[in-house]
Order: C-alpha cells, then structure tokens, then sequence
C-alpha cells in the first residue's frame, strides 16, 4: 500500500474548470463552466467527431486557455472510448491446453485438417444395405436380407455389402463399402442371421456423409472469436488441443483517496470502505482480464505518480479511482501525467460518471522494440463515486480492454437494443445519462426495469442491473418508452 506523506498538491491546468469545488452531489456545471468562459474569454467548440458520436446526446467538447492541444474535454463518451482504441492493441499471443481455453479469444484463424466426419457414418443402431434390395418392400411382400458383417462404434468394416445381405452397425459406425442407406431397428423385423424390411428405403436414408459437417480445408473459424462449448468441441474434433489464444491482459487497479478503508483496517469517522476497487476487479476478471491491486494512495500528486510508474511497469491497463474532479486535492491527472501518461481526454458529457481522465502511455516512443503488446499502455483516472466509476468502467474501459484481449473490431463495442422502460425517469439532465437497470431478455419486446436510485455513489444498484440506457440530454421518459440501450457485457 502506499501511503507515503507528501508536500503538497498539484492542480491539473484547466481554466475552464478552475474555482468550481467537488461536491459529494451529482449536479450539472454547464451554466457556471459557460458563465465563466464568458469572463475568461474561453471558448466552446466541437472537437473532430469520432465513429459513434451522436450530438443530439449533449455531449459538448470545451476547450479551455488550459487545455492541452489535442485532448478532448467533457466530451461524449463515445468519443473517449474511440479515441482510446485507437492507441491499443492486443497484449500478445500464447498456446493454451484447449481444456483451460474457455472464454479465451483465438489469435489465429484455424482451418480443417481433416473432413468430418471422416466417414460415412451410420447415426442410428440399425442395419446398413442398397436401397434398390428393397424398392419394392411392403408389409405384404417384405424383403429379408442376409446379415454379414457386425460394425461395432470404433470398428471398421470386414466386408462390402452385396446384393441382398445387410450389416448390422452401430451408432457412430462407419457404413460399410456397397451400402448406401440405414434403417433403424425399431423399424425392422430381425433375428441373428437375418433382417426383414416392410416398406421402400431411398437412397442415403440415414447415411451421414463424410465432410457433412466440415470439409477439409475450410475456415473454422477466424480469429477474435470467443472459445465457446461449440468452438472448444470443433477444434477437438480436428485434434487441436493447443490452440493459439491471445494473452489476457493484466489491469493494474489503483485507489486513491486518504479517506480509503482497506479491509483489516479499523473504521474511524470519515473514512469509508474501499468498494471500488472489488467492483473494478471483478468486473475485470468477468471480463476476461486479469487484475492486481496495486494499492491504495493518499492524494498527494508524486505518490499517486509513483503507484502509477509501478504498475505501468508489469501491468497491460492500469486503472485508477478517485482525485479526478476539480477539487484541491484532485490530484490523479496531473499525477498521471507526471508518471509520462499523455491525457487524450478529460470529463465526460456523461451523468454519472461526468469526472475522469483517459490517457496512454506508450514506451515505444522512446524505445520501439518495447511496449507490452502492439499498442500503448492505456490508464483510466475513473471517478471515486462507486456508481460513476462503474458506468465509466462499461461505457469506456471495458471495450477497451475487449480490444486488448483481442476481440474482432465489431464484438469490442457493446451492440444496442431497443428496450422499453417499466419506470419513469424524470429528472432532466444538461449531459446525456446511462441508465443502468435490468433487461428481460425473455420478452418478445425487452423490457428494461431502472434500478431505484440512479445516484453516482449508490453502487448498490448496479447489483442485479445487466443494462444501460441512454437517456439523451435535456430529455426524461415515462414507463412504457422506448430508448436506446446496451448491455454491461455477455449475457
């Protein structure tokens, strides 16, 4: 843990924002941040819009006499999360026992060895003969063959099937030479020798053709796909019990704040127990990641640089929370950049989740063999109200890290659903705002109920919620409106 003293803060430049103070409330600052950049001369504009950028969510990008050239401030969201994908790349590959390989994400596209199956297969326990010994067959005239081969699952034939014989076989059994339909034996009539057929059998009947299910030399599947049952099953089948699978990053997760509880520590007034970095490690690990406590810090702007030099170090992400507003002892992104991270975004046009910083370190600059993957190492300063934190983490971290772990482009940012709402929302917001609830993905239309308390510290809501909805600034809904939305992750 560190926890060692220091002299002082630094404040992270930004005119626009200087004077406002941190409050323990969610509340909108756009008509103070406009009210003072008519005194300051500051100006608003709109930054390049990004792949994904709706204006019409009322995220505005300010640009203050402070702001650094190139870094995007109070901006929507989806153009932090963008903008960050831009800069990484997946952490490295590995060979993995297909046994420990669930969930992992395939680096290289595999192709088929072999046909499979390899051979044509009988799928019942029955008999194997020629279609045409029994084209005439009816429960008038039966046709009765004569047994001469027994094809056990795992064995191989012993004999071509001729004119009026049959071989008795088993499910999984290859169908033997001369042989070209099955019939099960239900529907047969048998004794040791022989068997007897009441009605016309095609050609193929119940003849599972080699390569039916896969020829050899097609694409199984490419790479970014999630090893799910029916992959691991496929690569099995084609004897791939090491496939090559990207590596999982792992996230550095650091707390900041002197009013931190660890767990051991003995509660006293003022402080508070650390929830945010359990939510951010769990959430991480569900993901996919891996994760590791870096520490907790005090808000004093070298030692949150010096815990993130640390982990910048070993870990893939590091992500931070708390100290990322505009109060005195918001200390996080100018700690950040004095750890040699630049900043490509500052706050977000978001409710909650508004406070953050979101930047890269990229040690290629310096040395371009180095870097721990092919991209930069991506830091996120998240909010330290839990609730605000979390919405972040979803709606900018976590497709980030899909990105790392080495997701296709297309599966890296969450798809959107349409859901309709079983509560109000009624409070109109100068930023848009996520949501977060549960969906019913049983309904034939989704139904989305909003968790009772949308407030950026109560965490307790997101238990249970597997959603966000976005709710357009300046706008409130009713019960039974429908509104774009997207899930936390897979379901």
């Amino acid at each position: 843990m560190f926890s060692a003293p220091g002299d002082g803060y630094s404040r992270f430049p930004q005119a626009c924002f200087a004077g406002i103070k941190k409050t323990d409330k969610e509340t909108d600052k756009e008509d103070e941040l406009r009210k003072r950049m008519k005194k300051t001369g500051d100006s608003l504009i709109e930054e390049d819009r990004k792949p994904g950028y709706n204006p019409n969510d009322g995220g505005v990008c300010i640009k203050g006499n402070g702001g650094k050239e190139g870094m995007l401030e109070r901006c929507d969201f989806r153009q932090a999360r963008d903008l960050m994908m831009e800069h990484v790349g997946p952490v490295g590959m590995q060979k993995a026992p297909l046994s420990a390989c669930a969930g992992r994400i395939l680096a290289r596209a595999v192709t088929a060895q072999e046909d499979v199956p390899p051979f044509d297969r009988s799928p019942y326990d029955g008999y194997a003969f020629r279609a045409k010994d029994v084209e005439a067959a009816s429960l008038q005239d039966p046709v009765t063959l004569r047994i001469v081969d027994y094809i056990a699952a795992g064995d191989v034939p012993h004999t071509g099937i001729t004119a009026g014989t049959a071989a008795h076989l088993m499910t999984g059994a290859p169908v033997p030479e001369g042989a070209d339909a099955v019939l099960p034996f239900e529907k047969t009539r048998f004794t040791d020798e022989e068997v007897t057929i009441s009605s016309p059998v095609k050609p193929g009947s119940n003849v599972v053709r080699a390569g039916e299910d896969i020829r050899k030399g097609m694409t199984l599947c490419g790479a970014g796909v999630r090893i799910d049952a029916g992959l691991a099953g496929t690569l099995a089948g084609q004897g791939i019990f090491e496939p090559y699978v990207y590596k999982k990053p792992l996230v550095g997760v650091i707390s900041t704040g002197s009013e931190i509880l660890e767990e051991g520590e003995t509660p006293a007034p003022g402080r508070i127990y650390n929830s945010n970095r359990y939510a951010l490690q769990t959430a991480c690990e569900l993901a996919g990641c891996r994760s590791i406590y870096i520490g907790t810090v005090i808000d004093e702007t070298d030692t949150i640089a010096q815990a993130i030099a640390s982990a910048l170090k070993t870990c893939d992400a590091v992500i931070l929370s708390g100290g990322v507003s505009v109060g005195d002892f918001d200390c996080t992104p100018a700690a950040m950049e004095k750890a040699g991270v630049e900043i490509l975004a500052h706050g977000l046009a978001l409710k909650p989740g508004m406070a953050g910083a979101y930047g890269i370190f990229d040690d290629r600059k310096s040395d371009p063999s180095g870097g721990q993957g092919d991209g930069a190492i991506p830091v996120f300063g998240l909010s330290g109200n839990p609730a605000a934190c979390m919405t972040a983490f979803y709606a900018v971290v976590l497709p980030v890290l899909r990105k790392m772990m080495g997701f296709a482009p297309e599966d890296c940012i969450p798809a959107k659903l349409r859901v309709r709402l079983s509560g109000d929302y009624s409070r109109k917001n100068q930023s848009a705002r996520l949501l977060r609830g549960k969906v019913d993905l049983t309904a034939v239309v989704q139904e989305m109920q909003p968790a009772a308390g949308q407030g950026n510290q109560m965490l307790s809501t997101l238990a249970g919620s597997n959603a966000f909805a976005e709710i357009p600034a300046g706008t409130t809904v009713q019960a039974g409106e429908t509104v774009d939305a997207f899930l936390m992750g897979d379901i």
